[in-house]
């Protein structure tokens, strides 16, 4: 019975996760360890005390960008659930308390005064590319994998993973 109940459990989640990546357009991906390294050796550049983690997924970066500058205040946004989830219980088990995680949508909030990064998708890199137009926001901003279309950006970095990962480095 007990196996019963931990499938109907594994179902749910899976079911969720799928539903909440046709909503969203995008899966959860985490970011793979050289990446994140890069990602902080970039954010050692800004003077920001804010950094936030636009769609933070399961929390790995956000949680290594926090353990990484503990004086800073790190804010993570992530719209589905499970990966929400598991990213607050992470948070509470390794005690990382400069780290907040909201399941909100980053275009709703204010993204100014602080330096961002993303590991987004085409259509996400998008619509944050107008909401920094529509909003005047002037700020770092680190993305992993993709580009904006008009916003230049001043370093790409190619990451020492098989992918060659590529993480764009932009001032606005």
């Amino acid at each position: 019975m007990f196996e019963l109940y931990l499938l109907i459990f594994l179902l749910i989640i899976i079911v969720s996760i799928m539903i909440d990546t046709l909503k969203l357009g995008i899966s959860p991906m985490p970011t793979n360890k050289d990446t994140a390294i890069e990602i902080v050796e970039l954010l050692k550049r800004s003077d920001d005390e804010t950094i936030i983690d636009l769609g933070s997924g399961f929390g790995n970066l956000a949680i290594f960008i926090a353990s990484n500058f503990p004086n800073k205040k790190v804010i993570a946004y992530e719209l589905s659930f499970v990966p929400y989830i598991i990213s607050m219980m992470l948070k509470k088990i390794l005690k990382v308390d400069n780290l907040k995680i909201y399941r909100k949508d980053f275009l709703k909030e204010d993204l100014s005064n602080a330096t961002l990064v993303c590991y987004l998708f085409p259509k996400g890199m998008e619509k944050l590319e107008d909401k920094l137009f529509d909003d005047c926001i002037n700020t770092t901003i680190i993305s992993s994998t993709f580009a904006f279309r008009h916003i230049k950006e001043r370093k790409i970095i190619n990451v020492d993973d098989i992918y060659k990962t590529p993480i764009y480095y932009y001032q606005t």
